[in-house]
């Protein structure tokens, strides 16, 4: 079947025109009637204008998660800048203004069609693996190629990055592909964890300091800034940094300028600045979690990884590739079976690949010759929320609840293959706090 295409567009002959060469670029077209509300997520591909007053503005009924395999791209009369980063934040990948220039659209258009009629990769033969490679990413999906075409633009770009998506679907992963495709790959690559820091930590980690800038400074402090300098800085989980320190970061961001607590220098901000959460960061705005205005600053370019149930036969293809890791590190010959494919496909893999890696890893352990009634037992332990029997705990009549805390915090990290913000999510509390915990016994 033909990939389909949905145009909206004010002026009919330019309308006509940009059907024609959709069309001659493999697609089935649709245009839009004045006034509906089409069903986007039908479509492979959104050409859409700008609102007029007999259209509603479908920029604003685009839905990032509805859309992940969809492309959009945005087309205005006049070049309006305040459109385009808008446009971009709602998940449009490319911005062009009237008439169509067909010398840049058609390679995209057909490149977009290709990927769009291709049908996921369809793996049967369970030794081997049938997952691209792009960058430090792997997957053959059309979620996943959209997001490495997405990735390879803006790594030519200086733009701000927003990376989301949900626990354990690699944003770290893409944050360093973007930096490895960009023109600052021979810079340092720097990731600070804002939720694993310490909120009196958290400044002079980011901005450095100076010989005492305050009690404890003993001596001069390059903090991640500094030493991102000619590179690239990942903010981790960027909703966990303190508000008040937002502000300070915003500054620094808006003069492109940076102090050292207790320094008078100023130094240049020669750095490319990456950020990524695992919320939806509209959220974390109304949730006074995320300054909106630093938001619209570093979301200048945001991306959206698709979470692994989305991803087809990406689950299996990076089972076997997960597995064939293992075989070649231990010198073994495991081969995935009928039951554990079965039993990957049907589960909807709510920690993603990170849950995906530990199932496969437990699972290698657990097996002799071939992988399959001990990954099924897995995945069925998980989709019942019961862990194995090894990952239990046992308290004595008279536990503290100090210390109750304590086992119970230590023994979900270890089901969790020390996946700090799994395991938060697991326990109800937030990385933060987990962080402080750990922090507290390690000093105990």
């Amino acid at each position: 079947m033909k990939p389909r295409c949905l145009i909206s567009d004010r002026d009919p002959s330019h309308a006509a025109e940009l059907a024609a060469l959709v069309k001659a670029c493999g697609f089935s077209v649709d245009t839009l009637e004045p006034g509906a509300r089409p069903d986007m997520a039908r479509y492979d591909l959104l050409v859409l204008d700008l609102p007029g007053d007999d259209q509603p503005d479908l920029l604003a009924m685009l839905n990032p998660d509805l859309i992940q395999d969809t492309e959009v791209f945005v087309m205005t009369d006049v070049d309006v800048p305040e459109v385009a980063d808008r446009a971009i934040r709602l998940g449009a990948s490319y911005y062009f203004c009237k008439p169509a220039n067909e010398t840049n659209l058609r390679p995209l258009f057909e490149d977009i069609a290709t990927e769009a009629g291709s049908v996921d990769t369809d793996v049967s033969e369970h030794d081997g693996c049938n997952v691209d490679q792009f960058g430090m990413l792997r997957g053959s999906s059309r979620g996943m190629r959209k997001l490495y075409r997405q990735v390879r633009k803006v790594a030519q770009s200086e733009l701000s990055v927003f990376i989301v998506g949900e626990s354990g679907t690699g944003k770290e992963l893409v944050a360093l592909t973007t930096h490895l495709m960009s023109e600052r790959r021979d810079g340092p690559y720097v990731a600070f964890n804002c939720a694993a820091v310490p909120e009196g930590l958290a400044e002079s980690e980011l901005f450095g300091h100076e010989k005492g800038a305050f009690s404890g400074a003993t001596q001069r402090h390059r903090g991640y800034f500094e030493r991102a300098r000619g590179g690239t800085l990942l903010l981790d989980e960027i909703t966990e940094m303190d508000i008040d320190l937002q502000a300070k970061l915003l500054r620094v961001l808006e003069t492109r300028t940076l102090r050292r607590l207790g320094s008078e220098e100023v130094m240049d901000l020669d750095v490319r600045v990456i950020s990524a959460c695992n919320r939806a960061p509209e959220e974390a705005v109304q949730d006074g979690k995320l300054r909106e205005d630093l938001f619209y600053r570093l979301a200048q370019f945001p991306l959206h990884v698709p979470p692994l149930r989305r991803r087809g036969a990406d689950i299996v293809g990076l089972a076997q590739y997960f597995l064939r890791e293992l075989n070649e590190k231990h010198d073994t010959s495991l081969v995935l079976q009928g039951e554990a494919v079965a039993a990957m496909e049907a589960y909807d893999w709510p920690g993603n690949v990170r849950e995906l890696r530990h199932l496969v890893e437990r699972a290698y352990i657990m097996s002799e010759t071939s992988i399959d009634a001990e990954l099924e037992q897995a995945i069925r332990e998980q989709a019942d929320g019961a862990p194995a029997a090894q990952d239990g705990i046992r308290l004595r009549v008279g536990t503290t609840i100090a210390e109750m805390e304590r086992q119970l915090i230590l023994a979900t990290l270890e089901h969790t293959g020390d996946d700090k913000t799994a395991a938060a999510e697991l326990l109800g509390v937030s990385v933060k706090t987990l962080y402080n915990r750990l922090k507290a016994y390690a000093e105990s």
